[in-house]
């Protein structure tokens, strides 16, 4: 049944009355229990809350009296009876005068699941009326009236992502939305409005014009959500802010945290090895490996460990330790290979991300001793060496060239 009045109790065109003269039931007058003083609308009542009721007796008999008044109240679902007066439901009048009203007094409770709707309540008088002169004529007057009570709902939102996808910093990942209506009454004039931060936020619109959203019922909306590179791994809240108008015409507003992962990601190309020298030295040769963080995200707990070399020393593991964004470092082997034959050798690099997740990449390189990159450290003396012989060289031959010039010349 469709919702016929705002702000009071519908008198059902229905009224069983032994006898109406004498005996009147005015229509109840009620308000929310938990109603906050100077509150605009207390007689609105929603889904959970306990209403207080007042309902009016008079006996408007000018010639008789009434005694043994009962007021029965049957309430119908969503109500349950409050204990309030001795017996559930009933409330007892002793006596009224010609003219004379009194008041019974009830309580209720609205069960939470119920849904917006006008709902029955019955309210049953006896009495008996009688003249104090002439106890003789007693006689019984029965009333009972029918009251529908209008039940406003109210509109309570579930927020769910349809994946839970880590976002990695400095990319962006698309979110599907649903916002759920998990209440009793329906959203009008629903609007969403979706707020980051300054690690993580929304690209593209953030306010959502939703219409209207019946209870057990959603919508999905779809949008982008961005970590700025130099978001650290963690979790980040984007809120939603919901503001709608209620079936009770009160606006109403929730805000709801949408709670996202950030986890920085180690793409597979990321560590890059490089075979960075080979030189000789006694005993063997020198090899140097080094490693480059060509990513965003820390590589930790690094391991560079090689393989493959006919004698290896007890030196083939290096422990690199982190590297950082852009960092780069590298480990030095001393390899017993002689002569110009090529040797092929393994580098295996395992290292961990931030979750302590260990990964493993090998790279193979060929050792080329006759196209070796020869580091020099300190003075050339090599160098230096050849440079004077040539210039020794070159002034022995000056001087035979001076002295046959003179020679000729005498």
């Amino acid at each position: 049944m469709g919702l016929l009045s705002k702000s009071g109790l519908l008198l059902l065109a229905f009224v069983l009355i032994t006898s109406s003269y004498a005996l009147s039931v005015d229509d109840p007058q009620y308000e929310v229990d938990n109603s906050e003083f100077g509150e605009t609308n207390p007689n609105v009542i929603h889904p959970g809350d306990d209403v207080n009721i007042w309902i009016k007796i008079v006996n408007d008999n000018y010639d008789k009296q009434l005694k043994d008044i009962k007021v029965e109240i049957s309430p119908h679902y969503p109500f349950e009876i409050k204990q309030v007066n001795p017996e559930t439901g009933i409330a007892k009048i002793s006596h009224l005068n010609e003219g004379e009203s009194d008041t019974a007094y009830f309580k209720i409770h609205v069960s939470e699941n119920a849904p917006s709707d006008e709902y029955r309540i019955d309210v049953t008088v006896t009495a008996t009326e009688y003249d104090p002169n002439d106890d003789a004529n007693e006689k019984q007057k029965s009333v009972t009236k029918i009251y529908y009570v209008p039940i406003y709902g109210i509109a309570k939102f579930e927020i769910n992502l349809d994946d839970t996808t880590p976002i990695n910093p400095s990319e962006s990942e698309e979110l599907e939305i649903y916002i759920k209506n998990q209440g009793t009454g329906t959203a009008k004039y629903l609007t969403l409005n979706l707020a980051g931060t300054s690690d993580l936020n929304i690209v593209g619109p953030t306010t959502f014009y939703l219409e209207s959203l019946s209870p057990q019922t959603q919508k999905l909306i779809t949008v982008d959500a961005y970590a700025i590179p130099t978001t650290e791994d963690g979790i980040y809240s984007i809120n939603a802010n919901i503001e709608w108008v209620g079936e009770d015409g009160a606006e109403y507003t929730s805000s709801i945290p949408i709670n996202l992962k950030v986890k920085s990601t180690i793409f597979d190309n990321q560590p890059f090895l490089y075979l960075d020298g080979v030189q000789p030295i006694s005993g063997g040769q020198e090899v140097t490996i080094a490693l480059a963080n060509r990513g965003t995200s820390k590589l930790k707990h690094c391991v560079l460990e090689i393989d493959g070399a006919v004698e290896l020393n007890d030196n083939y593991i290096r422990y690199i330790g982190d590297l950082e964004e852009d960092d780069s470092d590298s480990g030095i082997y001393e390899l017993e290979i002689f002569g110009d034959s090529k040797t092929n050798i393994t580098a295996t690099l395992t290292y961990f991300n931030e979750y302590h997740e260990e990964f493993t990449i090998k790279q193979e390189f060929e050792l080329d001793p006759a196209n070796s990159q020869v580091k020099q450290e300190g003075t050339n003396y090599s160098f230096i060496g050849i440079i004077v012989v040539v210039a020794v060289v070159a002034y022995i031959l000056y001087r035979r060239w001076k002295k046959r010039k003179d020679s000729e010349e005498e």
